[in-house]
């Protein structure tokens, strides 16, 4: 029997990975969230749920999990400037007392940390695991602090995944991400509005990332090991018309705005992703996600709410607690 735990279990990734990894045999999951975006996850026999602060948890409590899954970051760009010190409480200094709380658990196989490809920052050239990082925001900056850390520390088993950009339908939905903004936008509005456009980005829908996860969980090859995951590279602008073209809607309207503040800019080779999965067709499946993601978001019946915006979200509970 695998016992996982996941912290920000109730999270945009965390609400798909926890159904995904409930499929497999042997396996209970106990997921630790705040429900800072609200309690997302169903009643499951193999699943039990915290209502905590993971920090606050006793060394005890971990001893009893062979796989940690941490997904717990301020992890949009613009969320995270907008208090420093809390981010940075939150994306380093909680993560250095949980591996103090860790480091001496030995039936621990392995701990799985949520990077991101931001921390390339703008890279003009094709970017592998061994291409120099260039950090702009404060989020990636402390993504790969923390990487830094983990490495140099060298006590407890661990996998960093740099993710590409995520999208995708979840229970805890996200409309501040490419992607998912663009499909609502062209859905509901019949207009989508492109800031610069040619920057480049890698692109990782939500349930390939539940993949890898689960793989990396089944296999101890990827252990101490860091990896850029993500599913295809494009340009916002050419995203635009392959989304388009895809789900086939019509009469759209497309404004673009050439100045951009997002100076990120970055292209991934993804050779690691293929090595996770070899018999996959990735332009397929890219191409597959993104029709089913626009029939999910066709559904949504609150597109436009305020907690589906992560900003909006850190902005309020930053006036509340200030």
């Amino acid at each position: 029997m695998k016992n996982i735990l996941i912290l920000g279990s109730e999270g945009f990734l965390g609400s798909v990975l926890v159904p995904y990894l409930l499929k497999e045999k042997n396996t209970f999951i106990t997921g630790v969230d705040k429900c800072f975006f609200g309690k997302n996850n169903k009643i499951h026999s193999k699943f039990k749920f915290l209502k905590k602060d993971y920090n606050l948890l006793p060394p005890s409590f971990f001893s009893k999990f062979d796989n940690i899954i941490d997904l717990v970051n301020i992890s949009n760009d613009p969320a995270s400037e907008l208090n420093t010190k809390f981010t940075y409480k939150t994306n380093y200094l909680n993560k250095i007392k949980l591996y103090n709380k860790i480091k001496n658990i030995n039936k621990l196989q392995k701990y799985i940390y949520m990077s991101s490809c931001s921390v390339y920052g703008n890279n003009q050239n094709l970017i592998t695991e061994k291409s120099k990082p260039k950090p702009i925001s404060l989020y990636s900056k402390l993504c790969l602090k923390y990487e830094k850390y983990l490495k140099r520390k060298k006590r407890v088993p661990y996998t960093i995944l740099r993710l590409g950009t995520l999208y995708g339908w979840s229970e805890r939905m996200r409309y501040d991400i490419a992607i998912n903004k663009i499909i609502r936008d062209m859905i509901f509005l019949k207009k989508i509005e492109i800031l610069g456009g040619e920057q480049l980005r890698f692109f990782c829908h939500n349930s390939f990332a539940c993949k890898v996860i689960n793989e990396i969980i089944k296999e101890n090859k990827y252990n101490n090991k860091v990896f850029n995951i993500g599913n295809f590279n494009t340009n916002i602008i050419q995203l635009t018309k392959k989304i388009l073209k895809l789900t086939k809607i019509k009469n759209v309207n497309v404004y673009h705005e050439k100045n951009t503040i997002d100076k990120r800019s970055y292209e991934v080779s993804i050779s690691s992703s293929k090595k996770f999965f070899k018999n996959i067709n990735l332009k397929k499946m890219s191409n597959s996600s993104i029709i089913e993601t626009f029939k999910k978001i066709k559904k949504d019946q609150n597109p436009f709410s305020k907690k589906k915006i992560t900003l909006t979200i850190y902005k309020d509970f930053l006036k509340k607690n200030s």
